[in-house]
């Protein structure tokens, strides 16, 4: 009876010995909580999209090989962004937009809708060819680093389109941009530029809409602006109106400017050479 009594206190202990000890509480820092973690890694996901314009590099087809209709969406620089829960395709005849949502690593593009402006045949051709690739559930790869991001999409018939993402100004100059509308002379004057000798600076005045659109009287005093405005190109004689965005340059060169004018719409132009 003893040796019973004995044998079943071994074996009581050799079980208390090999049981698991207490699982830890879902969510406490022993055990993580995988739907926190997924959460993160979308939102950097999303992040990552929209810190860059995304710029076609190559598109191949589920057997590896070049799509030809796309080849000139490389040459012409199509370019994907993402802002909030938009995405914007430029490159080709049209701007496309529409909606995106991004979850556990598949990019869902939705009601693509574009301008309307009429172009040569194979630009309305790429514009129909990105389209048609750029809809649905996309499967999105992320690699490189910060300097030097890829991204590839997975399309639902296997064909991938590869991209490089390039800093928007928002990451660039990490500042958000305050949206204002310049002015532009027909002709540029010679301006006391610190570094430039005879540099010829754009003349500008700001201009002020009312909540109708309607333009504000412009002031008629031009100042010169000392630097140019990203994106564009004056013309002599030509007197335009530009819808810019601009930055505060957080850490600018020691011979760069603090603020930065990037051109966000063309509103007007006028080659009349009348004064306004």
């Amino acid at each position: 009876m003893k040796k019973t009594i004995l044998l079943a206190s071994v074996c009581a202990a050799l079980l208390s010995a090999c049981a698991p000890t207490t699982s830890p509480r879902e969510g406490s820092s022993a055990m993580p909580d995988s739907a926190t973690t997924s959460a993160a890694t979308s939102a950097e996901t999303q992040a990552s999209l929209s810190a860059y314009h995304w710029r076609l590099t190559a598109a191949t087809d589920a057997a590896g090989k070049s799509i030809a209709a796309l080849q000139k969406g490389v040459e012409h620089q199509v370019r994907l962004t993402f802002k909030d829960d938009g995405v914007n395709i430029r490159g080709g005849c049209n701007a496309q937009f529409g909606g995106f949502t991004y979850k556990n690593g598949v990019l869902t593009i939705a009601n693509l809708a574009s301008t309307m402006k009429a172009c040569e045949q194979s630009l309305m051709q790429l514009d129909a060819e990105i389209a048609q690739r750029l809809k649905g559930d996309l499967r999105v790869t992320l690699s490189g680093d910060k300097a030097e991001p890829a991204l590839d999409l997975t399309t639902q018939d296997g064909s991938v389109l590869k991209f490089v993402g390039e800093p928007t100004p928002e990451t660039l100059y990490g500042s958000a941009g305050q949206v204002m509308f310049l002015e532009v002379a027909a002709k540029r004057a010679e301006c006391s530029h610190p570094m430039i000798p005879h540099y010829q600076c754009l003349m500008v005045r700001e201009r002020k809409f009312n909540d109708a659109g309607i333009a504000l009287p412009a002031p008629d005093k031009w100042q010169p602006l000392y630097q140019s405005i990203e994106g564009f190109e004056h013309q002599e004689g030509v007197r335009t109106v530009l819808r810019v965005k601009r930055y505060d340059w957080k850490n600018p060169p020691a011979d760069a400017p603090s603020k930065v004018y990037v051109l966000d719409m063309v509103v007007e132009q006028d080659a009349s050479g009348k004064r306004k």
